[in-house]
């Protein structure tokens, strides 16, 4: 079977963890049916001083990663979203320009514009199309601007599969129309083979207990509140230090975390990290007691099951993905935005820390979230559609 995966956010040069959710499903759907991966960019000339379109610049027209070949067309594309709603009729003449073997079917990742392109490039050459949804996709474009909404709506209507990846996302693409029987519950993934036990705490050893985060620093994340969490626990007497994982000159930098840090009180309890390579956030994983993920928002929450296929209890709010990811024996959920209830779900997870069991906790991610249970669901979507 011959798929095209069709995708705006991959990793590139300019972006290696941009987008290695598409880039890992990828990597072990490749074992299961023939891929070709379109990954347009938008067109930008070779210059500097303008961030993130600079960096569209430098990326190379097709790039070989993990021995996959991934082809970097150029599209128009505006920044602040200028002409956004043309942006699917761009998109789409790169699909036509770029595809070298016609597909059995096509997969996109985004309902816009990657999969109102697609829906439309399918039905020019009679192929069925399968929409990834990823959460901004479906909760903040629709709301965003009316005609956005309408042209996601056709999308994902008229697309032959949806699949959404948390319960959450399920219930926003219900909202915009889609019938329930066309929509796949498909989570995201975790390599298991990568993410794997490290070091396991003893409570009583004694010493400060390592909490983590991993991804981007923006506010959205909720980084201010778990600083503040970390303050409440230094306060009550709990020795704490955080470790956070994922600075980046265009996504956010650490000043304004560590100037917020600073003022708390906790710049000696507060380490920051900038962002690394995929593959090396399993160190960070392996050596920590503790993971949280404070978001205001997540439509899944990948790095919390990395997390816990590293075998370790997580604490993380009641934002959309993780409600349907954190249970009883893995870890705590708490309110969105709230630092004392956040500070109490560390401390109880601390509390208790002996009865979580590292080999449960890591078989259940083996059991639901491994890449390779994943890619046989999509596979079974595949199947379904091509007759």
């Amino acid at each position: 079977m011959n798929v095209l995966v069709a995708s705006h956010i991959y990793p590139s040069q300019a972006y290696p963890s941009r987008g290695t959710f598409v880039h890992n499903q990828a990597l072990f759907l490749q074992s299961l049916c023939r891929l070709e991966i379109i990954a347009p960019v938008p067109w930008f000339p070779a210059l500097s001083g303008f961030g993130r379109w600079s960096a569209y610049g430098r990326v190379a027209r097709s790039e070989r990663l993990d021995g996959m070949e991934i082809m970097h067309p150029r599209y128009v594309s505006f920044p602040r979203r200028v002409l956004f709603d043309l942006a699917w009729r761009f998109y789409l003449v790169v699909l036509r320009r770029s595809v070298k073997t016609v597909p059995d079917i096509i997969h996109a990742h985004f309902a816009y514009p990657d999969g109102l392109a697609a829906v439309e490039y399918g039905r020019q050459i009679g192929r069925p199309v399968v929409i990834s949804v990823h959460g901004y996709d479906v909760r903040e474009l629709p709301k965003a601007n009316p005609r956005w909404r309408v042209l996601i709506h056709k999308a994902l209507t008229k697309a032959d599969a949806v699949i959404a990846s948390s319960e959450d996302i399920r219930r926003r693409v219900l909202d915009l129309g889609v019938a329930a029987q066309r929509i796949h519950a498909i989570p995201q993934g975790v390599d298991c083979e990568l993410f794997r036990p490290g070091q396991r705490r003893s409570v009583a050893a004694g010493g400060c207990w390592r909490l983590l985060y991993v991804g981007r620093f923006d506010k959205r994340k909720g980084l201010g509140v778990l600083l503040e969490a970390v303050a409440h626990l230094q306060a009550a007497g709990q020795d704490v230090c955080l470790t956070m994982v994922g600075g980046d000159p265009v996504s956010g930098g650490a000043e304004p975390f560590r100037r917020q840090a600073e003022w708390l009180g906790i710049q000696d309890r507060a380490k920051f990290v900038d962002a690394v390579p995929w593959q090396e956030v399993t160190k960070y994983m392996a050596e920590t007691d503790i993971f949280v993920l404070p978001s205001y928002y997540d439509s899944f929450g990948i790095v919390l099951i990395e997390a816990m296929a590293c075998g370790k209890p997580v604490v993380a709010t009641r934002c959309g993905g993780p409600d349907n990811i954190v249970e009883p024996g893995t870890g705590e959920l708490v309110e969105v935005g709230d630092s004392r209830a956040l500070a109490q779900g560390i401390q109880q997870v601390i509390n208790q820390y002996d009865q979580y069991s590292p080999e449960v906790i890591r078989g259940l991610v083996e059991e639901r979230y491994d890449y390779r249970q994943v890619a046989r669901g999509i596979k079974a979507v595949y199947d379904s559609l091509v007759v």
